[in-house]
């Protein structure tokens, strides 16, 4: 295994990575409804997508 596969096999990271993510879509998604720009606001539901998808329930494991 390599380092980044296991520093992201802890649930403590990979919650904290997909909080991130969803925060960052969510902001992304605001900022796209207040200005009308339809680009951002898909960009922010992609991102908060993602975020859910990086869950620690996600974890797959080969060893």
């Amino acid at each position: 295994m390599t380092v980044t596969r296991r520093w992201t096999s802890s649930p403590r990271v990979r919650r904290v990575l997909a909080r991130v993510v969803v925060v960052v879509g969510i902001l992304l998604a605001v900022i796209a409804i207040v200005t009308g720009r339809w680009a951002l606001l898909f960009a922010g539901i992609i991102a908060i997508g993602l975020g859910a998808a990086l869950g620690p329930a996600r974890i797959r494991r080969d060893d």
